[in-house]
């Protein structure tokens, strides 16, 4: 893996939100709002926020992705990127007040106010099926009122049992027409007269399309499937092992319990069920994670279980390598090859708790193709385990040295997996399927970045940017009061041109040119002359080189590469096609 650029840090007073499609991201910095652009690293909006916000408890949240086709406001000029799909607007609220902002019109913007506060706090705010939705939970889960951005009129609807804060109790059905989209059918989960009911909503108008009351005793969360066929809904651990799975118009399709097994009471879980749920990718496949310390992997054709992976108290698997992460009195951070059978140190047990508190897997990642898992169980919180569910065996296990805090893998790469954990240093651990047999690297960026200045221990949040397949991997660092962004693998090159015999770069892309920006280089009858020799003293294979050479001079240029200013390097070869060498393959 090559040497690791980080960009400059940046200040802000909260944690820093980058935009789904990776293109920018937003940070509050006192009074405020900065909307910085992930590939030039400028500050494109720096809109001031009134004096009335309250920064410290404000959140900030961007519109769905959507299509240049589906935006509501009609842009003067062509965009100069591609019409893939973006988000063009930015949400701002804190208790009182939520604010809206759009990155294609300086002058249009919303404010959503309480009012006299006959709403209450806004304990979470969030964009609905498309840009112009906004959804506001209020305080003591008593409504959540959407508006229309383009009307200004609002739909309330009562007794959410959950706040809506990190997408539960409530989610938009996939759409099947776009990758990024939400779908026009809003799930949520209401708590009335001391019944679970489920709604089913139409988005935008918010009609009731159909209510179901649950069989649950106290329903947690739900899910759509990737494809949107299926919901799956259920209960709380101390209701049991209980799981319900709905069809998308809200038949109860089946119910699924944990099977018969004489090891419950060894582990003393017989009366606890559930505690992840996740579906796998390729919309065939659920996983479900219990307290007994066991993922189920049902097949959504029967929802019966095919796959099981279990995390035992000892570590005894000889074809899997087990890592162990040290840190010496330097702080230096390595890991050593661990002989087996390996116990991994238990979760500390504070006053008045048992061992039955401390267990279950309650985290379950899969990678983009479902090739690959990672999980963590409670018993043993600074262990991960990589299965790899084409052979059905662990892969890589790695004992840390502090508790896992988030597993992540790339959203293109499926061979990447982002690891944190809990300590407060800025540390990051990135595991490679390309190389089970080698220990993860280890990212220590406490010599780049500056410590905070706060009263409080920072707390670093890391994630990955949503980055093409063909670009390489980058990730953001961010804390309560600045953010870094990071290639692991080097910063990606950035195609620039010279013209023969000039010092001056040339910078007009294909897109200028077909757009209109910058008119077409003519070629004088000398030039044509060059270009267009056929004649019989050139063998066949210069002739086609110079037929497939479109345009003037194209195979006398010398191709640059730079990093944003920073590293040149050549680059060379035979077959590049047109919008290669146009420089639109630029990062982000």
């Amino acid at each position: 893996m090559e040497d690791a650029d980080i960009s400059p840090q940046y200040k802000s007073t909260s944690l820093s939100v980058p935009s789904p499609n990776a293109s920018h991201i937003a940070c509050l910095a006192g009074a405020r709002l900065h909307i910085r652009c992930l590939s030039t690293f400028e500050i494109e909006r720096n809109i001031k926020v009134p004096a009335s916000h309250d920064a410290r408890n404000s959140r900030i949240t961007w519109s769905p992705p959507c299509s240049a086709l589906q935006t509501s406001i009609e842009e003067s000029t062509p965009p100069r990127r591609s019409r893939a799909a973006q988000s063009n607007r930015i949400l701002l609220f804190d208790d009182d007040t939520t604010r809206v902002y759009d990155l294609r019109d300086k002058k249009w913007s919303a404010v959503i106010s309480n009012g006299s506060g006959g709403m209450g706090k806004n304990v979470h705010v969030e964009f609905g099926a498309t840009e112009d939705e906004v959804l506001v939970w209020s305080d003591f889960a008593a409504c959540i009122k959407v508006w229309c951005l383009r009307t200004g009129r609002a739909v309330e609807i009562r007794d959410p049992k959950f706040s809506g804060k990190e997408g539960r109790g409530w989610g938009y059905r996939p759409s099947s027409t776009s990758k990024h989209g939400r779908g026009r059918v809003l799930a949520l989960l209401c708590r009335t007269s001391g019944i679970d009911v489920l709604l089913l909503l139409s988005a935008r108008t918010y009609t009731l399309l159909s209510r179901i009351e649950l069989p649950t005793i106290d329903a947690v969360n739900l899910k759509w499937s990737r494809d949107g066929r299926w919901l799956a809904i259920w209960d709380a651990a101390s209701a049991g092992y209980s799981l319900h799975i709905y069809t998308a118009d809200g038949h109860l399709y089946r119910t699924i319990t944990r099977e018969p097994s004489d090891d419950f009471d060894a582990w003393g879980i017989e009366g606890l069920g559930i505690k992840s749920v996740e579906w796998l990718p390729g919309n065939e496949k659920l996983a479900v994670g219990g307290w007994d310390r066991r993922v189920r992997i049902l097949s959504t054709r029967t929802f019966a279980p095919i796959v099981f992976l279990d995390h035992t108290p000892s570590i005894h698997v000889p074809s899997a390598p087990v890592y162990t992460e040290l840190l010496d009195g330097h702080g230096t951070r390595s890991f050593v090859r661990t002989p087996q059978p390996a116990v991994p140190p238990n979760a500390p047990l504070e006053k008045n708790e048992s061992r039955l508190m401390k267990q279950g897997t309650s985290l379950v990642a899969f990678n983009n193709n479902g090739s690959l898992c990672a999980t963590r169980d409670d018993s043993s919180p600074s262990t991960v385990w990589i299965w790899d569910l084409e052979s059905l065996r662990p892969r890589t296990i790695l004992i840390q040295y502090a508790p896992i805090k988030s597993l992540q893998w790339h959203t293109s790469d499926p061979s990447r997996l982002l690891i944190q954990t809990t300590h407060d240093a800025p540390v990051l651990y990135l595991y490679s399927a390309h190389t089970p047999q080698h220990s993860p690297v280890i990212l220590d960026l406490v010599a780049h970045i500056a410590p905070p200045a706060l009263s409080v221990p920072a707390r670093w949040t890391a994630t990955w940017l949503a980055t093409p397949p063909d670009k390489k991997p980058v990730l953001l660092m961010a804390c309560q009061q600045c953010y870094v962004v990071v290639w692991p693998c080097g910063k990606e090159r950035v195609l620039r041109f010279e013209r023969e015999g000039e010092g001056e770069s040339d910078e007009d892309s294909l897109y200028d040119i077909l757009t209109g920006r910058t008119p077409v280089p003519r070629l004088g009858d000398g030039d044509i002359d060059e270009e267009m020799d056929l004649g019989d003293e050139g063998d066949g294979e210069d002739e086609t080189m110079r037929l497939d050479d479109t345009f003037r001079q194209k195979r006398g240029r010398r191709i640059e590469s730079s990093v944003l200013g920073t590293g040149t390097g050549s680059v060379g070869g035979v077959g590049r096609g047109g919008l290669d060498d146009s420089g639109m393959d630029e990062m982000f």
